[in-house]
């Protein structure tokens, strides 16, 4: 089993962070294109029970990924299966039959960059703003509170503070955007 484990913040400037990432000496693995499309499920509320699933868009490739239930208070860190599909359009007639709907789509712009072992994604939304992903995927559930106080500390590096870790998602970010607009 794997586990993700995730820390999100809100940035303001992203152009200042990406700068000190390359000063420091991070290296820009890539810049993709991501849409997101999450799955609601008939019986089940993802949103009580703290899950996720979605087929990821990226350029060419496509992964279906499920998340389970966050794991602590302090990260998004969570059990993450993902596999790398070859038809979009089969798998997703695959969901509806099962009776999965499409919830929402969420696109971003994404700059991978690896600095000592760990992912730093700066994310660009649209309908949101700015963020910052520091990410690490581990084998052994157990080793996560040691890989979390490490992205605490990279993120200390960067002058960001971990206590203002986002644990929502992107999906729930802008449901809850849309729904305070409606008011």
């Amino acid at each position: 089993m794997t586990t993700e484990v995730e820390v999100k913040l809100a940035i303001n400037d992203p152009e200042e962070l990406e700068y000190s990432l390359v000063e420091k000496g991070a290296q820009l693995e890539e810049i993709v294109i991501q849409r997101d499309h999450y799955y609601v499920h008939p019986t089940r509320d993802f949103g009580k029970t703290d899950e996720a699933l979605r087929i990821r868009e990226e350029g060419e490739k496509f992964y279906l990924t499920y998340k389970g239930p966050k794991i602590d208070s302090k990260s998004k860190t969570r059990e993450e299966i993902e596999t790398e599909i070859s038809d979009y359009i089969q798998m997703n007639k695959i969901l509806e039959k099962m009776g999965f709907q499409k919830a929402i789509i969420i696109i971003k712009e994404r700059k991978i960059y690896k600095f000592e072992g760990v992912k730093f994604c700066l994310d660009q939304i649209d309908a949101l703003g700015s963020f910052l992903e520091v990410e690490k995927v581990i084998d052994d559930k157990e080793e996560y509170i040691e890989v979390q106080k490490n992205l605490f500390e990279k993120i200390r590096l960067f002058g960001l503070n971990p206590e203002e870790n986002i644990r929502d998602s992107y999906m729930e970010l802008v449901l809850s955007k849309k729904s305070k607009q409606k008011i």
